[in-house]
């Protein structure tokens, strides 16, 4: 995609502000579904008839597994130059499981319900794309602040919805929480529009001969490098709530819990876009605007870790000690924006959008291994074991991350 100084008439426009806010607001109400289920199972139990422990590991498990598999989906490039469409089809497999799953009370139809809304991440790479076409480098990581900061904000709002409705059924939270997904789809169809220039451009250059994505390293690097962070990012997602009440703290104080965990992530999401555009602003190079965007990176993995070593040494003195830790756990999030900023700047533009689902299906495998392996290991292990392994991918993590800034790979432009 041809660019000036300042990017194409699309990347100039004001309306890319309002692209990037209705991608955000649509990933928040999306990711309600991720906490308001483990915050609910424990209502939900008795009318599966199974054990609460039980009932989470099996939504979890299911959803973490549809998180992977939803790359697979797109990584063909079928939405190369349909990327509304292909939101459309991640919201179906959201929402209507949403509805499905209060009618159908069986731990099976649970397993499969669970599994296609998982498929719904499949937005992350959609939106990276879609943004990519909207604003320049220097201006990416911003545009996805909101977008994957509203994977915490969407869990805090899960946690503050179904504290709100505790009153309720599980049953009537449910409908509610759907309500609200159907609302933020609404908003972002009506308003929404793919980047005609984008369009334009991506045509040009698939008409053009590539290799496969797959024969580009860069893909299998940027998958690594992400993957420890995953792996975290959707154990504790999915867990932090039982760890809680394993601890013996109340359904009030594990709420807040995770309301304190995903707000601090969604402030985290913005600090790390605004630092790793002004650090990627001044950067003449694809080289330099990755090796800007990996320093952030790099620094999230670290407090990644600390907030898990915190959570091991000090999460069961007390309540607040284990809140300090979730909120330290949650700068993991200065990471996403700015990995999900680089695919415009790592692969030729014919293979970006194949790139960046091959990158994410590599990364989020974490999201079916991470938690099954969390859910397998805590009766072995205990919480500190399960723990100790997330602490240990984040120092991977660290690693994966310098090797790339000092890595001779080739990339576009360089």
């Amino acid at each position: 995609m041809k660019e000036d100084s300042v990017g194409t008439d699309d990347q100039r426009s004001l309306y890319r502000w309002i692209m990037a806010g209705i991608a955000g607001l649509l990933m928040t109400t999306s990711f309600i579904s991720l906490t308001a289920f483990g915050i609910m199972s424990t209502k939900m139990a008795s009318t599966f008839g199974i054990s609460s422990g039980t009932l989470s590991i099996y939504g979890v498990d299911a959803f973490s597994v549809g998180l992977f598999v939803a790359f697979f989906l797109g990584h063909g490039g079928i939405f190369d130059t349909k990327l509304k469409t292909g939101v459309l089809v991640a919201q179906i497999f959201l929402i209507v499981p949403q509805f499905l799953i209060p009618v159908f009370p069986n731990p099976y139809v649970l397993i499969a319900l669970r599994f296609f809304q998982g498929l719904m991440i499949m937005m992350l790479a959609l939106f990276s794309i879609q943004l990519a076409g909207w604003f320049p480098a220097g201006e990416r990581a911003r545009s996805l602040a909101f977008t994957l900061g509203a994977i915490s904000l969407g869990s805090a709002a899960g946690g503050i919805l179904s504290g709100a409705l505790i009153a309720l059924s599980w049953q009537e939270t449910y409908y509610i929480t759907g309500i609200v997904m159907v609302a933020g789809a609404l908003i972002y169809f009506i308003f929404a529009r793919d980047s005609e220039s984008q369009r334009k451009a991506i045509i040009q250059a698939k008409g053009e001969h590539h290799q496969s994505a797959w024969k580009n390293p860069m893909v299998i690097l940027m998958g690594l490098i992400q993957f420890p962070l995953t792996w975290v990012l959707f154990s504790v997602g999915g867990y932090l709530s039982s760890y809680s009440y394993h601890l013996g703290y109340s359904s009030s104080q594990t709420s807040n819990l995770i309301i304190a965990w995903g707000l601090s992530g969604f402030v985290a999401a913005f600090i790390g876009a605004i630092l790793g555009d002004y650090l990627a602003k001044g950067k003449k190079t694809n080289r330099g605007i990755l090796n800007s965007r990996l320093l952030i990176m790099t620094s999230a993995d670290i407090l990644m870790a600390i907030g898990i070593l915190l959570m091991i040494v000090i999460g069961s003195f007390s309540y607040y000690d284990l809140l300090f830790a979730a909120v330290v756990n949650g700068f993991l999030m200065m990471f996403p924006p700015n990995y999900w900023a680089l695919p415009g700047n790592v692969f030729p533009l014919a293979i970006m959008s194949a790139g960046a689902f091959g990158m994410g299906l590599i990364s989020n495998s974490a999201d079916a291994i991470g938690p099954f392996v969390t859910s397998s290991l805590i009766s072995d292990l205990g919480w500190d074991g399960v723990f100790l392994i997330m602490l240990v991918l984040s120092v991977i993590g660290i690693l994966l991350n310098i090797y790339l800034s000092r890595s001779k790979l080739p990339l576009p432009q360089d």
